[in-house]
């Protein structure tokens, strides 16, 4: 139910909407875009033309940054204008406004109630209705089955991809329209897999130019595998293909500008375009060997930003930091509706209009799945807090943008100072941590018992450290593939292989592993798989590779776990295959 205050804000939304010319509104998401690999943004490949466009007839945010590094909480961001520790989609199941934080205003919700008509494209499950439905009167999520994006028979729905939804896009533009409208399309390219059409794959070299990654499977996945293991070729081709994806669906949200331009509609109408997060493209193997978005690099965090239509600006480039909450705030003034009274961020329209140099001295990210993260910067300096392990980095992101040197032990003062201001954030935004890890408890106990495999095509869980990995595939392995090495050498670095799912294990766990073989033989007999738990007790094993190859193991049941390792510390080579993890009721 709303509150009596919010009721009389409703009415002076109406009010100040009235008074003023109404402009229509479209929110754009491309996911998973790396501001750095658009041409825009200093990338020598030819990757955005029509972005790059749209740039030069708008305002160009040169710094702006996703509130999280992953799609739900980025979008819950988006649309609350609150970080993800206020609005609470911070876990990966359930992914849940409603549950988390149902007294939240959406910035729909806000703008029906000034007039607008509303309406959402979205080809991203992971963002669909429990996330971003609330307060459309039309809401497109590909309209044909599967009903899931994100499961990986769906990846090839044609609906779901930019020609075909650009088309329903652009249909839904040549219908009249009475009232000025808000509009949020979400793209779902240049989000994995890699697989631009041959007409968009015009970045090749030497660099396996014939091989594509067509998706998670062993036999289109080899690529990000290889990639994986090290291999740098693999990875200059894997960024060829991101690059191409991105020339691809720029291609397609070109059409939606020209047919503003075509319609005359880029005079009453103003468009914000972002991303929900970046792409690590193996730019930090030390922490994450793969490709995905689980930390809060820049790589991840750094995505773009450009305003363009009515009344904007032409040519400008804003170079003061701008976040993912400052999204609904500008939207609402460039509407003319009064302000979100729940929104966290700022208008960027002062700056937009040379007003105001910044509006933030800092801004901060958050990551609750895999690692729990924080991050607090500052106009030069970033701070990332691992919550569990409590280890602090430190970047110059002046002289050090892409945040290889942790600069953290020759900077005690300013990581002093970064840390009392995230931890005053934090007091502020966040519940304390028995009281999330309560809530938390609670909406595990009453889902349904899941079970989550953790295999070497997923991507973005296995992590291996370490080099000398090399990759076997025979019909032993789980779905066909496994990672192995030598045993260690004295003197020689350990490596590791960690198995985790995205969501906190909190209760009963049933644990199995997978093993295959290796053709060539010569597998440990004591590979020594260790299960660690939340509160830092563990159970090791050792585990006879040479035997039981091809199916599940049990290793027991474990209150808390939170992830399973294994290490070359053994008589022989190891295999790295899969880990099943199992809630119990």
């Amino acid at each position: 139910m709303v509150k009596l205050p919010l009721l009389f804000a409703a009415c002076a939304v109406v009010q100040v909407a009235a008074a003023q010319p109404k402009l229509n509104i479209i929110l754009v998401s491309l996911d998973q875009c790396q501001a750095d690999q658009l041409h825009a943004w200093g990338n020598p490949r030819e990757t955005s033309p029509n972005l790059d466009r749209m740039a030069r007839e708008g305002v160009r945010f040169a710094r702006f940054y996703s509130a999280a590094p992953w799609t739900a909480p980025s979008y819950s961001s988006m649309m609350t204008s609150q970080y993800p520790s206020r609005h609470g989609v911070t876990i990966f199941f359930p992914r849940n406004m409603e549950a988390q934080k149902p007294d939240a205003i959406m910035l729909a919700e806000w703008l029906k109630r000034a007039g607008y008509h509303t309406a959402a494209f979205v080809n991203n499950s992971v963002a669909g209705k429990n996330i971003t439905g609330r307060g459309f009167d039309e809401y497109d999520e590909g309209q044909q089955q599967p009903p899931s994006i994100t499961e990986r028979r769906g990846l090839d729905n044609p609906e779901y991809q930019a020609p075909a939804a650009t088309q329903r896009i652009l249909q839904w533009l040549d219908r009249k329209h009475d009232a000025p409208f808000f509009l949020f399309l979400l793209y779902f390219e240049p989000h994995s897999p890699y697989n631009p059409p041959p007409e968009f794959d015009i970045f090749k070299s030497d660099a396996y130019p014939n091989v594509m990654n067509t998706g998670w499977d062993l036999k289109g996945g080899k690529l990000f595998r290889w990639a994986d293991l090290g291999d740098q070729k693999a990875v200059e081709r894997m960024t060829q293909l991101y690059d191409g994806k991105i020339r691809f669906v720029d291609s397609y949200f070109g059409k939606v500008l020209q047919k503003l331009r075509d319609k005359g509609m880029d005079r009453n109408t103003v468009v914000l375009l972002t991303s929900d997060h970046g792409e690590l493209l193996y730019s930090h193997p030390e922490d994450f060997l793969t490709f995905d978005h689980r930390s809060l690099y820049d790589q991840i965090m750094h995505v773009p930003a450009i305003i363009w239509g009515a009344g904007i600006p032409k040519g400008k480039t804003i170079n003061a930091l701008a976040t993912h909450i400052d999204i609904a705030p500008t939207l609402l003034q460039l509407a003319n509706v009064a302000p979100k009274p729940d929104a966290q961020g700022e208008s960027l329209v002062p700056m937009i209009r040379g007003n105001k140099a910044k509006l933030h001295d800092y801004i901060f990210g958050e990551e609750d799945i895999l690692v729990p993260l924080r991050s607090v910067r500052d106009e030069r300096y970033k701070l990332i807090l691992n919550e569990r392990t409590g280890k602090q980095q430190l970047f110059d992101d002046q002289s050090d943008p892409d945040e290889y040197h942790d600069i953290a032990a020759s900077e005690p003062g300013i990581v002093a100072r970064l840390s009392r201001v995230l931890a005053r954030w934090r007091k502020q935004n966040e519940p304390p941590s028995k009281q999330l890890e309560a809530k938390w408890r609670e909406i595990v106990a009453k889902g349904p018992p899941t079970t989550t495999v953790d295999e070497v095509t997923t991507g973005a869980h296995l992590q291996l450290t370490g080099s000398g990995w090399q990759m076997s595939d025979n019909d032993k392995d789980y779905l066909g593939g496994s990672f192995w090495t030598e045993p260690a050498k004295t003197g020689e670095p350990i490596k590791t292989a960690t198995w985790r799912v995205d969501n906190p294990m909190l209760g009963r766990y049933r644990i199995s592993i997978w093993y295959g073989s290796l053709p060539q033989g010569g597998t440990a007999t004591n590979a020594p798989f260790t299960v660690i738990m939340r509160r830092g007790d563990r159970r090791e094993f050792k585990i006879d590779q040479t035997k039981n190859a091809g199916g599940w193991q049990e290793l027991g049941t474990f209150e808390d776990p939170l992830k399973v390792t294994l290490t070359n510390q053994a008589n022989g080579r190891i295999l790295v295959d899969a880990v099943k993890f199992e809630r119990l009721p």
